[in-house]
């Protein structure tokens, strides 16, 4: 009987690849002279969970922070790492700038694909209308949601037209493509990954999606409570005053939705119908990778399972950060 192997999964980075085994994390850039660099990230990986925090739903939630913190380490150690013939001074002084950029893109993304969909829905129910309160919930939702799929689908197929960006989405797909060779049983990832698909089921792009299907569900059972407390339909910014704490409630369940189908995607027609929206997304975040790619991810993720590496590999040691 074959033993199972355990399941891996990542991130793209900036001309790399970031890779998490379950006791293990590491990441892998080429440098700008072609020689792969790879650092240790073990210490990132948290504690098993125990109690609550280890249930259903809750470990969704907590995963997702878990995943986020990771990965932003990772990201701006190899943003470093794939661009270390800049001077040390220039990257300091842009770390500021670099706060404020991420404080403006979160609040101009609450603004577009929270407050802009539901006002606009709103307007269009009421015009349309009426309906009764529950209906009208429902509608509303349904309307948001979908202005939210497109303007994300948009927005992805515009900055898919970088090529910078192109490159992130190859390393996505190296990522992918190096995860199925190892789930298929193979010692040689980086070569038997390039006759493998950069779609995945177990990937972020799809639990956005689930996320953004999920929320019209959940968000518009709330809102009818609302209504049905009140009397009243919430305004749009209302709305958004009290979803966004709800936010990991919705994460925690669009988790256990990507895990349970894909555990059961060989078994259940059902499993695999729920991950095509995902899967056919991911036709826009990832693109076959090249060999030189799948050799980086090939590395991050011999690194994460604790497998010794080549000798022409450039190792930054573990260290607590």
């Amino acid at each position: 009987m074959t033993t199972k192997r355990p399941n891996i999964g990542g991130q793209a980075l900036i001309e790399g690849v970031f890779m998490r085994a379950p006791d293990g994390a590491a990441a892998a850039v080429r440098k700008p002279d072609g020689t792969i660099v790879a650092k240790n990230m073990k210490y990132l990986v948290p504690p098993v969970r125990t109690g609550i925090l280890s249930k259903p739903i809750f470990r969704g939630a907590v995963n997702l922070i878990d995943t986020l913190k990771m990965g932003f380490s990772a990201l701006n150690w190899s943003a470093e790492a794939a661009e270390e013939n800049k001077d040390n001074n220039e990257k300091k002084s842009s770390h500021p700038g670099m706060w404020l950029a991420n404080i403006g893109a979160i609040a101009l993304a609450i603004v577009l694909f929270a407050w802009l969909p539901l006002k606009l829905a709103t307007w269009i129910v009421s015009t349309i209308g009426p309906f009764s309160g529950g209906v009208e919930q429902f509608y509303i939702h349904i309307i948001a949601g979908t202005f939210r799929i497109i303007a994300f689908v948009l927005y992805i197929m515009a900055i898919s037209l970088m090529p910078d960006i192109r490159r992130v989405f190859m390393y996505h797909g190296s990522e992918h493509q190096v995860i199925h060779a190892w789930e298929d049983g193979s010692d040689n990832l980086a070569r038997d990954a390039e006759k493998q698909t950069p779609l995945h089921a177990r990937c972020g792009t799809s639990f956005l999606m689930y996320v953004m299907i999920i929320t019209i569900i959940c968000y518009s059972i709330i809102d009818s409570l609302v209504y049905l407390a009140t009397g009243v339909s919430p305004a749009a910014h209302w709305r958004v005053l009290y979803h966004l704490p709800l936010i990991p409630l919705v994460m925690g369940i669009s988790y256990e939705v990507l895990k349970t189908a894909d555990k059961h995607l060989d078994t259940s027609a059902f499993a695999r119908i729920l991950s095509k929206p995902g899967l056919w997304l991911q036709r826009l975040t990832t693109k076959p990778a090249t060999p030189e790619m799948l050799e980086v991810a090939e590395i991050a993720a011999k690194m994460a399972l604790g497998f010794d590496l080549p000798p022409d590999v450039e190792i930054v040691e573990e260290k607590t950060e």
